[in-house]
């Protein structure tokens, strides 16, 4: 990938920049899972302000830190499960009276918890086929930032709207795709196929709602309000990057005009 010149609240750094979506595929899951896939699409990607017509084949390890440790912590959960014969997941589960007699962690800690090994098997592949796009295009604090926020958003959703018990990190997957969404359409004068991507987006996110809707044990309000977490904190977040002007060496200059920047910044 070739390098942009992004001017940010520190001094000029470059940023790779990757120019589309791979595809996204979905399948149905029952257990409170989500299913989307990172393989290539031929995607086109941006160097020295030209779209060029290949894609890299993979994200440097480095780039992808967070959505490893993510994964570990999500497999190190269910260790713990297995060996607490079932007790952790009866104490971190969202269970609506539970919560209601005050029991609050139970919104953040579901989403670490699974039903069984499939069910964390599902969740483990769709967050490292999206996890990693997301984490180098937004950066590892906006991440984390709307991995976690969609989890907690897609438990509150899931605690007003469904009485049913849940777990699961396919809220905060869903949180980051919608992210992905949100990038997509900010930059989509930079990219040639954005339309394709969002659209492609828009399928995965109906077909697997629909899915929700027709199969048993889906918690669908947890997945809409981990989508709509992720949408609001992306928003809010960014990055939103703004053409600048090109630089002596012909390079493209852009500034990141997040709302949250421009609050700090009054």
């Amino acid at each position: 990938m070739g390098d942009f010149w992004f001017e940010g609240s520190e001094p000029f750094a470059t940023f790779p920049i990757l120019g589309a979506i791979g595809n996204v595929l979905s399948a149905p899951y029952v257990c409170s899972s989500a299913l989307f896939s990172g393989n290539g699409s031929g995607g086109r990607y941006i160097s020295n302000g030209k779209l060029l017509s290949r894609r890299p084949r993979g994200i440097d390890s480095k780039k992808r830190l967070w959505t490893n440790v993510l994964l570990a912590l999500n497999v190190l959960a269910y260790v713990a499960q297995v060996a607490s014969q079932g007790k952790l997941l009866l104490w971190g589960a969202k269970i609506n009276s539970l919560i209601d007699r005050g029991q609050f962690w139970r919104l953040a800690t579901s989403s670490l918890l699974h039903a069984d090994l499939t069910h964390l098997a599902f969740n483990c592949f769709s967050l490292n086929s999206i996890g990693p796009m997301v984490e180098m295009l937004t950066g590892p604090r906006r991440f984390l930032a709307v991995y976690f926020s969609s989890a907690l958003a897609g438990s509150l959703m899931s605690y007003r709207c469904s009485a049913s018990p849940a777990v699961g990190a396919s809220g905060a997957i869903f949180g980051l795709v919608g992210a992905h969404a949100v990038y997509m359409w900010r930059h989509r004068r930079f990219f040639g196929n954005s339309r394709e991507s969002l659209e492609h987006i828009g399928r995965v996110v109906v077909l697997n709602m629909g899915m929700g809707l027709l199969s048993r044990g889906i918690d669908n309000w947890g997945h809409l309000g981990g989508l709509l977490g992720g949408v609001a904190m992306a928003w809010f977040l960014g990055p939103a990057w703004q053409y600048q002007y090109v630089a002596k060496d012909g390079r493209a200059v852009f500034k990141d005009r997040a709302p949250v920047l421009r609050l700090i910044k009054g």
